[in-house]
């Protein structure tokens, strides 16, 4: 009899472990956009809660600076905020300096919208090499063919009025997509085509595309980063990430401050969100285990050199706007630097999150995932 009780044990042992595996597996479903979704009892595709990604000890040690606000008073008081010398170059690579800030704004939009694009995941020293490298990588054709095919339907108008343009799109490759990308930005600049983008124009057609300067293929990366991030495909899909947030009920404001929802995957993610901005206006963003900081020119205006005009968008492309990129222990001393000036509220927030990626190592983990995956497709 014991033995027979101790096989019954074992065998509702076991269907408990499938049931939980089942539900575990259900939970992970996801639909096209990579929202997670699971059925209902009727059958029914629902989306599905993530849990809350803080505890109430943790919503309770956060509650001063979601709460506190700055008086004209303390404004006074502030000292200028001085970060530390940039790395040699502002941090730039291959892509010069002054374009860092339309370099993240490129990747903002291919890692929100890299699933819908076919592209994965992509990082930013890879778009780096693409658009700044001596080379036509895989990922420069890939990107801008899939942006092509986003934004032109080889349609029969289309072949009427622009034969060869509707017969490269047809038979986008290695050796049509550059000829097809020419075509495109003539007709994405709708007859306001500057010096700049002419000349862009010019070299697709009489060369290849490496032999442009970076700032042309930054140039033409991103007049179809922004026209795509309009496309009403992929303002469907923000739309669809808007109705999984409305079903959590918890606050998303702690779970960023927390450093939370900086782990998440890109197309989980409403918007990308800065970590915040310091007393001179100063934008925060993290980036593949990088600190991506906009500053403001002195040369110009506040209206002109705000980001926050362009709806927080990295690199909106505003006037007096330049960015810097800090990486490894650079990293530290930008979050001493924060922590030695008692400044505004906001300015805390950035030291407070920053502080947390750090001590928990999720900097660190994103930042050799990036080296990791440069070195595997040559970029490295």
């Amino acid at each position: 009899g014991g033995e027979e009780d101790g096989d019954e044990e074992e065998e509702e042992d076991e269907d408990e472990d499938e049931e939980a595996a089942g539900k575990e597996e259900e939970e992970e479903d996801e639909d096209e956009d990579g929202l997670p979704i699971v059925r209902n009892e009727d059958g029914e595709v629902e989306y599905a809660p993530q849990p809350a990604p803080y505890d109430s000890a943790e919503l309770a040690e956060v509650q001063s600076l979601l709460r506190g606000e700055d008086t004209a008073d303390d404004a006074s008081r502030w000292k200028p905020l001085a970060l530390p010398p940039p790395p040699q170059g502002g941090g730039a690579r291959r892509v010069p300096a002054p374009l860092l800030g339309d370099l993240l704004y490129v990747a903002g939009v291919l890692r929100a919208f890299g699933r819908q694009l076919g592209l994965g995941e992509v990082r930013v020293d890879a778009l780096d090499a693409a658009l700044g490298g001596g080379a036509t990588t895989a990922l420069a054709m890939r990107l801008h063919v899939s942006l092509l095919r986003l934004l032109f339907e080889p349609s029969a108008a289309l072949a009427r009025s622009h034969p060869a343009f509707c017969h490269a799109l047809r038979n986008l490759s290695a050796l049509t997509w550059a000829e097809a990308l020419a075509e495109a930005l003539l007709r994405l600049a709708d007859g306001q085509a500057t010096a700049e983008l002419a000349l862009a124009v010019r070299g697709l057609r009489s060369g290849e595309y490496h032999t442009l300067p970076p700032e042309r293929r930054v140039l033409a990366a991103r007049l179809l980063a922004e026209r795509a991030a309009e496309h009403p495909s992929l303002r469907a899909s923000l739309e669809r990430r808007a109705e999984w947030y409305e079903a959590h009920d918890w606050a998303w404001e702690p779970a960023m401050l927390l450093g939370r929802l900086q782990c998440w995957p890109p197309h989980r993610l409403l918007r990308w969100e800065p970590l915040g901005r310091d007393r001179h206006g100063r934008v925060y963003w993290l980036l593949d285990g990088s600190l991506w900081v906009q500053r403001r020119d002195a040369s110009a205006t506040d209206e002109a050199a705000d980001p926050s005009l362009s709806g927080g968008r990295p690199g909106a492309g505003v006037p007096g706007v330049a960015t810097v990129r800090y990486g490894g222990a650079d990293l530290q001393a930008v979050a001493a630097a924060l922590s030695a000036a008692a400044g505004p509220v906001c300015e805390r927030r950035v030291h407070f999150t920053l502080r947390r990626l750090l001590r928990g190592g999720e900097l660190g983990e994103a930042r050799r995932a990036a080296e990791e995956a440069a070195a595997e497709v040559g970029e490295g």
